[in-house]
């Protein structure tokens, strides 16, 4: 799923801010595979390498997770932090009020 060009990105800033401050995060496509808590939803974005796509898509059809496509440096500046690319969502409620926003 693209985040849609008209769409207004302050209440899912809000909702990721929300995951990321209760603990209710996967850092980086790596750690998926072993994590203990399965993904609701994985923000990726825009920039991420072919091999690491390639990795996550494998992921999400295995897994049956939904993935939204972010611009270039979203997360990095959301989140003031450096080279971040992809961002797994493990909270249900959370995860599925920014599915429902951005549709």
């Amino acid at each position: 799923m693209q985040l849609k060009s008209n769409t207004e990105i302050g209440k899912i800033d809000c909702y990721i801010n929300f995951a990321v401050r209760a603990g209710k995060v996967i850092w980086g496509v790596d750690n998926l595979e072993r994590a203990k808590r399965a993904p609701q939803l994985i923000l990726v974005d825009e920039s991420l390498g072919a091999n690491s796509a390639k990795q996550l898509s494998l992921y999400c059809q295995r897994k049956n997770v939904e993935s939204l496509t972010l611009p270039i440096d979203y997360l990095n500046n959301l989140l003031k932090r450096s080279n971040i690319k992809v961002l797994s969502i493990t909270d249900e409620s959370l995860a599925n009020a920014i599915i429902r926003y951005c549709q």
